[in-house]
């Protein structure tokens, strides 16, 4: 079940390009399904989630669905209906059991949620856990161990980049205050694929 938990958060992250507080205070009542028409007239169906990011601005991000999917395992494992519920502001994403302290109950809306710090604890450990099944080897435990929250939202940025979809769509989605916060991204970019390919002609000789 923790683990459901981890899966819906780091798709949060890596699919839509939340920040871990982003994620963590997200809640139903601020996700809607949508249907969009492209050019060619075929019906495309997105979910979106309006997310209060920095400096206090609102934003709306797409989110795939296969983060519904697993936002809906998380959510029947609460014993609940992601479809349903949607006026209320219940944490999309909440500890299957609340510690009895007193930041617990001042975090209690209609169920507990997390905080930022709370789900990248909640990652790290799941982290652990999968590196203690000795599934990977020695040179991918050390990226493992060196991944930090911001990695996931970080792939989520250059992904989209990389597959061509414009800056300032990926700009408003992440949250960056300017364009040029995102152009970084290109450049990074853009130095992967002259090291790769450098290292291919190189292999080529």
């Amino acid at each position: 079940k923790q683990a459901r938990i981890a899966r819906a958060t780091l798709l949060l992250m890596g699919d839509s390009g939340l920040r871990r507080e982003e994620a963590a205070t997200a809640s139903r009542n601020q996700l809607r399904f949508n249907q969009v028409v492209d050019e060619d007239g075929e019906v495309i169906e997105v979910w979106e989630l309006a997310v209060l990011g920095k400096r206090n601005k609102w934003r709306e991000v797409p989110v795939s669905l296969r983060t519904i999917d697993a936002l809906q395992a998380h959510w029947q494992d609460r014993q609940r209906d992601i479809e349903s519920g949607d006026d209320f502001p219940i944490p999309l994403l909440s500890p299957l059991t609340t510690p009895p302290t007193s930041s617990s109950r001042l975090r209690h809306v209609s169920e507990n949620h997390y905080t930022g710090h709370g789900l990248y604890s909640l990652i790290r450990a799941m982290l652990k856990s999968f590196i203690a099944q000795g599934l990977f080897s020695e040179e991918e435990v050390k990226k493992l161990m060196k991944t930090t929250a911001h990695a996931f939202r970080h792939t989520f940025v250059t992904q989209t980049i990389a597959q061509g979809v414009p800056v300032d769509v990926v700009q408003k989605a992440s949250g960056h205050a300017s364009i040029s916060t995102t152009s970084v991204y290109i450049q990074a970019e853009k130095k992967r694929m002259l090291k790769e390919l450098g290292k291919y002609y190189a292999r080529s000789k």
